[in-house]
Parts: C-alpha cells; structure tokens; sequence
C-alpha cells in the first residue's frame, strides 16, 4: 500500500474515532441506550433498511464503473464498503464531500488510474445528487395527495421546491453531458483571492481536465443504459431510506403510511441539504423533521423522537464506516 494513502486511510480512522465519541458524549450514553431499548427490535429493522439503502448506492456506483479499465479489480462487495465509509466521512465533515468523496478516489486510484477513479467518483455523486433532486420533485404531489387543505404560503414553497428541483436537475444534466471540471474551474476561477491559483492549474493541467471531463460525459453520451439504471438504483434507495421513518414510529404507537414518510423524508433531507454547511447536519434534519411532522399534524414529539432515533442509526452507520476503513481492501473485500 502507498505510504500517503496509508497516511490518510489513518487520519480519517481517527478523526472518525474522535467525532464519534463526542457525539456519543454530546447525546449520552444513557438517552442512546434508552432510546434503543424503547424501539426495541425495530432498531434492527431501521438498520436493516440502511443496509439495503447503501447496497443499492453501491449497485449504482458499480454500473457507473463497470465500463471502465480496471472495473474487474474492483468488486461490487468492496464498492458498497466505499460508499459506506464515504457517507459517513461526509457526515462528520462540516461541509459535505469533503472527506468522503476524496477517500474513495485515493482507495480506487491504483485500480483505475487518478483520472478514472476521479471521474466515475464525480460521476456518482452527480448520480446521487440528481436521484435527491428527483426525490423532492416526486414528493410535492405526493404531499398535495396526503394534505387536503394546504396553505397558500405554503403551496408557494413547495411550488419553489419542484421549480429548484426542474432547474437542478437541467444543471446536473449538463454536467453529464459535458463533464464536471472545467464548470467548476470556470466558476472557481471568478472567486477572489483564489482565482489566480485556479487559472494557473487550468493553463497547467488542460489536458488532464479535457480527459476527466470526456470520462464523466462518456457515461450519458455512450452508455445511456447504465446511466438510467445507476439513475434508477439511486432513485429507489432514496424512497427505500424512507421506511425507516415508519418503523420509528411503530414503537411509540403512531402507524404512519408509506406516503407521509415520503413527506418527512423528502423535508427532512432537503432542510439538511439546504444548510449543508452544518457539521453532522445538528439541528437542520431535526428542523426537517419538525416543520414535516407539524404539517402532517403530528404530534412534535413524535418529531423530536424520530430525529434522535436517525441520529443515533447514524452514528452506527459512522461507526460501521469507520471499521471498514481498517479492512485491507482486496477483490473480494
């Protein structure tokens, strides 16, 4: 193994290790237990729909590098443990993709090259970002079917939501069809104090940028199949994450339909996304949940019981990521 990648491997090990114990610190460790004790089985239930959630994610980023060289080096086993550890990198990082995304290029790069492992990374997250765009855009009808009487205020947002969502996704699109390096460059290159750096490094690596960006538009423009089927997996995980939020509510006596969770899911998500620079997302996915509860006319409780029981599956989640990264990678691993 490369001594800088073992390095790295290393320091978000024990970042990973560091943030967890304060947030286990933070939450106690007598309301976590007691909180788990009260879900009782359906905790295991709640992570199961997790395992499943990350397989299909990992189903996805497989179909998105199956058609490149290398692919074979790589197993379907060991691309859902990156993406495992990828999410939860990115959920301890203050701002989403810092960590993760830069993780599974380091483990993939002596598979497939700096610039394939780059690409098909890049690839995936787009992949994901599109199925979130699409989600929220499908659960505006959804809450209209659910919510008879709705306010006007309130129709205006999430007729805001469903425009943002059309606008979104035309832009990931683009990207698809024309790679995703050169619009960031272009747009990095305007921001001050930063731009001359970013001019300097698009004269210097102008090839380097053509190759990645024609790697992520190969994806839309040649294999159209395998992008609407890696689409299609990341889609179907977004609306399979949402059944936890009825086996959460199973325990305290409140059988929500598969519908209403779609609702808090979508909310709670897209609250979390909006303030992404939030470290761990601490108070933003508890917002979504609450204003998604209230709107339903749930009680709040109910809100504040379900955003704890989602913190502490993802601090198990973090923790299995954490111990994945210890796992030597081979082909089967």
């Amino acid at each position: 193994m490369n001594r800088k990648v073992k390095i790295i491997r290393d320091l978000f090990f024990i970042i990973g290790i560091a943030v967890l114990v304060w947030m286990v610190y933070n939450i106690g460790l007598g309301e976590i237990w007691g909180n788990v004790k009260d879900t009782g089985w359906w905790f295991f239930a709640i992570i199961g729909v997790w395992t499943i959630v990350y397989t299909f994610n990992g189903l996805a980023f497989h179909v998105i590098l199956r058609g490149s060289n290398g692919a074979g080096k790589v197993s379907l086993l060991r691309k859902i443990k990156l993406m495992i550890s990828g999410f939860a990198i990115n959920s301890m990082t203050p701002i989403g993709l810092l960590g993760g995304e830069p993780y599974k290029i380091i483990e993939l790069k002596e598979d497939f090259g700096i610039d394939q492992a780059t690409s098909g990374v890049l690839l995936s997250t787009m992949m994901h970002f599109l199925a979130h765009f699409i989600f929220w855009m499908l659960s505006v009808p959804i809450f209209i079917f659910v919510v008879p009487v709705i306010p006007l205020g309130i129709k205006i947002i999430l007729w805001g939501v469903v425009l943002g969502g059309l606008i979104l996704t035309y832009w990931a699109f683009t990207v698809f069809r024309k790679g995703l390096i050169h619009q960031a460059l272009a747009v990095a290159a305007r921001i001050p104090f930063v731009k001359n750096k970013v001019k300097e490094y698009r004269i210097g690596h102008t090839e380097r940028i053509e190759v990645m960006d024609s790697l992520m538009a190969e994806l839309f423009a040649d294999r159209k199949k395998d992008f609407f089927l890696a689409l299609s997996f990341e889609i179907i995980a977004r609306f399979l994450s949402s059944i936890e939020i009825m086996f959460m509510a199973i325990p305290i006596g409140y059988h929500l339909s598969f519908f209403q969770c779609v609702i808090v899911a979508a909310f709670s998500s897209l609250f979390a996304n909006i303030l992404f620079f939030s470290p761990m997302q601490l108070g933003t996915r508890e917002g979504g949940f609450g204003i998604a509860f209230s709107m339903l006319t749930i009680p709040l409780g109910v809100g504040v019981y379900v955003g704890l029981i989602t913190r502490i599956r993802e601090m198990f989640w973090i923790m299995v990521g954490i111990i994945l990264m210890r796992i030597k990678p081979s082909k089967n691993i």
